[in-house]
Parts: C-alpha cells; sequence; structure tokens
C-alpha cells in the first residue's frame, strides 16, 4: 500500500491507502525486462493464460497465426528464439485486450539488430491495435525511434514534456540536450547588449532568458550538436585532430584554438587525413544557449 497520494486510471482510484483494486482487475498490460514466460508451458498455453473465457482455441489460434507462431504452439520458452519469446509475451498480452500496456525496458536483453526488428514489430503492431503504451528506456536512440510524447525525468522530477522533434531541437536545459545526443559545447561571457561571440559568428543570448537584463555580463554556455557542423569552403580554420570511419560517412574530432575545447563533426562524407587543415562552420540558429 503506498504511504501517501493516490493512483487513478481513467478517473477511477486503483491504488490508495484505503483501497485497491486487485491487479487482475485493472485491465493494465504490463511487458517487463525479463524473459517471464511459464516455462512448463508451452506458447500456446502461455498466450492463453490470462483469458477467462473457456472457449479460447479460435483466439489463441488468431493470435499465433497473427505474431508467425503457429507452427511453435507447442514448443516450450527454453526451445525458442530471442525474438519468438519477445512475440509471445506481446501476444500474451494483447489477447486480453488492455486498456494501456506498461513496458518496462522490454527489448533490452536482445542483441543490437533483433532489438530494433522486435522494437519496429511491436510498436507497429500496438499502432494497429491503437493502444496506449508508457515506455520505459534508458536507450535514447529506442527513445526517439518509437515515441509520439517524451516524458524527461530525473531524480524523480520532470524536466521536460513534448514531442521526439521538439525535444531533441529546443531542450530548455543542457541536462535535456546532452541526454537525447551528443553535443559540443563551450563557454563565452555576453557583453552589455547581450551579444555573444561564437567561432560560428554572433548570436543574442536574451533567447535564453525572459529576462533581458539577467542576460548582460553573464557567463553562457552554447552547445551545438555534432551534425550541425559542416565541412565547407567557408567558415572558420580547424586541423583535424582524429577521424572515424562510421561506414557511410565519417566523424572527426577538431581544433579550432586554444582558449577552445576540440569539437565532434559527425555525418560528414568526405574524407581528410588526420592534421589535414579543413574550413568548418555552421548556422548560428542551431546554437543553443543556456546560463546553467
Amino acid at each position: 500500500k503506498p504511504n501517501k497520494g493516490n493512483i487513478s486510471f481513467l478517473e477511477k482510484v486503483i491504488s490508495s491507502k484505503t483501497n485497491t483494486v486487485p491487479t487482475g482487475e485493472r485491465n493494465i498490460g504490463l511487458m517487463f525486462q525479463e524473459d517471464v514466460l511459464f516455462p512448463h508451458f508451452n506458447v500456446f498455453k502461455n498466450i492463453a493464460f490470462g483469458l477467462k473465457s473457456k472457449n479460447k482455441e479460435v483466439l489463441v489460434n488468431s493470435f499465433l497465426n497473427k505474431f508467425g507462431l503457429f507452427d511453435k504452439k507447442d514448443s516450450y520458452p527454453s526451445s525458442l528464439s530471442g525474438g519468438e519469446k519477445q512475440r509471445v509475451s506481446l501476444a500474451r498480452v494483447l489477447i486480453t485486450n488492455p486498456q494501456i500496456l506498461l513496458m518496462d525496458e522490454p527489448f533490452s536483453s536482445l542483441d543490437n539488430n533483433l532489438r530494433k526488428e522486435i522494437c519496429d514489430y511491436t510498436i507497429e503492431t500496438l499502432k494497429k491495435n491503437k493502444m496506449s503504451v508508457i515506455f520505459v528506456t534508458h536507450d535514447v536512440e529506442e527513445a526517439l525511434r518509437i515515441s509520439d510524447k517524451i516524458i524527461i525525468l530525473n531524480k524523480g522530477k520532470i524536466l521536460q514534456v513534448g514531442s521526439p522533434k521538439n525535444l531533441y531541437r529546443q531542450p530548455i536545459t543542457k541536462y535535456v540536450a546532452q541526454l537525447l545526443g551528443s553535443i559540443n559545447q563551450f563557454e563565452t561571457i555576453s557583453d552589455e547588449k547581450g551579444n555573444l561571440v561564437t567561432p560560428f559568428g554572433e548570436v543574442n543570448c536574451n533567447i535564453s532568458s525572459k529576462e533581458a537584463n539577467s542576460c548582460k555580463e553573464r557567463t553562457h554556455f552554447c552547445v551545438i550538436r555534432p551534425e550541425h557542423i559542416k565541412v565547407s569552403g567557408n567558415g572558420v580554420k580547424a586541423k583535424i585532430v582524429n577521424r572515424y570511419f562510421h561506414g557511410a560517412s565519417w566523424a572527426y574530432k577538431v581544433f579550432l584554438r586554444d582558449e577552445l575545447p576540440l569539437f565532434n563533426i559527425t555525418n560528414c562524407k568526405l574524407e581528410f587525413k588526420k592534421n589535414e587543415e579543413v574550413m568548418i562552420d555552421a548556422e548560428c540558429k542551431n546554437i543553443l544557449i543556456f546560463q546553467e
């Protein structure tokens, strides 16, 4: 029982100090991080477990066909692959037609290629079934790939809520910016007019505060993502300190000048040698400014 507060679902209190709705009556589905299939049940019985109806065969067989598991109906979990186990787990949840599904890092135990394949299959299936899902993950790429809305939590507090695109492009804190992807950051002090000088041009720091005067002559943190820095014929001179081959593109670590940190550049289609001098540039609109 909770020490304080209530948990409500669809305007009905399901958990409080005085009232608790039994788990089986909440109509909430749950997929765990761990493999929780019953080892002594075959695939058919695992999927049918949550059904109260006696005439289960037709419905279970339809789900076996839908999830490509019909030829595994008599198999036991020990003989299934990781992907097959996840499909059985998903079928077992969806067959009960829950009003909402809670997923606790359900793909973290799978290898990377299988993880993306099963994740995409699962989310596509859930969207077809118009299922509302709360999905817990520490994998930022996974969150950006599958979410309609993301909630960023830190130490129990909500920092920001929004679409993946808005959170990535318009983080309200440096913590959120860094959490959602790689960043380059450097410090600079605004002048009396509230302007900041960056290697790529001058920007006004008033955008980081509702009170314009609070920006003047203060230290600010400028953040720019590696993919927003381009190697071009214009801009500022830089030297390639290191390079990394990513298959379809190159990533570089470059030196500009002593008072600045090394900058990372990604998604570059051009190949350069170590210690080679290049020109780099970035649009000032892509520079994020924070006072923290």
